[in-house]
């Protein structure tokens, strides 16, 4: 019997803001070098699924939940884990381009500043090695000085994937990265997905199907909380288990 490897395992996950109840008894696995696309309609639970899985929820005060989410085989919410530490390991591009008002260089070795580096030599060789691999190093080197306020939108997009990679993280978590974005970014942002999932995990919440038909290997369909249907990409798309998930994808609803 061949034993799966899991980078997340979650179990009976059950989450609530205050009294709503946002996700119910999601049974999910996460597996490790895929793009794991989560795909529903808006206000579904996606988002606050991945934010679990970085322990962003625990910022809002109102959030509780039961069940368990292992994470490398170890209780991502046990208090031996430091939160900051998940956060450096578990790196998350948000729905807007969110740069920090800096350099296009201080945006990607502010991080490893946080973390006690200091010596110019690696912070140039991070900085350089992050920007290659966010696909922006030959638009921005001769400009690393320049505000990163001053790029575009996509860019800055990518500035923020470079960001992330910077802290070397083993998952990256992104929560609709396209969405603010016009289809040539697009297209740049989803070749990029695939080329990262050679070194990173990605769990990537869209609300483009056709996007989670191109660029993921791994497709779960959220709906009013539930975990619907999840499966290998390919399947949910042309062969989908759940009456539910075919509604959705041939646009019956949504």
């Amino acid at each position: 019997m061949v034993i799966e490897e899991k980078v997340f395992d979650i179990s009976s996950l059950n989450v609530w803001y205050g009294e709503k109840q946002v996700l119910k008894n999601v049974e999910m696995f996460i597996k490790p070098n895929r793009v794991t696309a989560l795909i529903g309609p808006s206000g579904c639970g996606k988002s606050t699924f991945i934010r679990c899985l970085n322990r962003m929820n625990d910022f809002i005060p109102s959030f509780r939940h039961e069940g368990r989410i292992e994470y490398e085989g170890t209780d991502l919410y046990s208090n031996e884990l430091d939160p900051i530490e998940i956060r450096r390991r578990i790196g998350m591009v948000f729905q807007k381009p969110n740069p920090f008002p800096k350099s296009i260089y201080e945006n990607i070795a502010y991080g490893l500043r946080i973390f006690g580096e200091k010596k110019r030599s690696v912070l140039d060789s991070v900085v350089e090695d992050s920007l290659k691999k966010a696909a922006l190093w030959d638009e921005v080197k001769d400009r690393l000085k320049d505000s990163a306020l001053a790029l575009s939108g996509g860019q800055q997009q990518r500035l923020c994937i470079a960001r992330a990679i910077a802290v070397k993280p083993e998952v990256l978590l992104f929560d609709e990265p396209c969405s603010a974005l016009d289809p040539i970014a697009t297209a740049k942002i989803e070749d990029l997905t695939t080329e990262l999932k050679k070194d990173y995990t990605v769990v990537m919440v869209t609300h483009n199907m056709q996007q989670a038909a191109r660029v993921s290997d791994l497709t779960g369909f959220f709906l009013l909380g539930d975990l619907v249907e999840f499966d290998e990409t390919k399947k949910i798309f042309t062969t989908p288990s759940n009456k539910l998930t075919e509604d959705y994808i041939t646009g019956r609803f949504g």
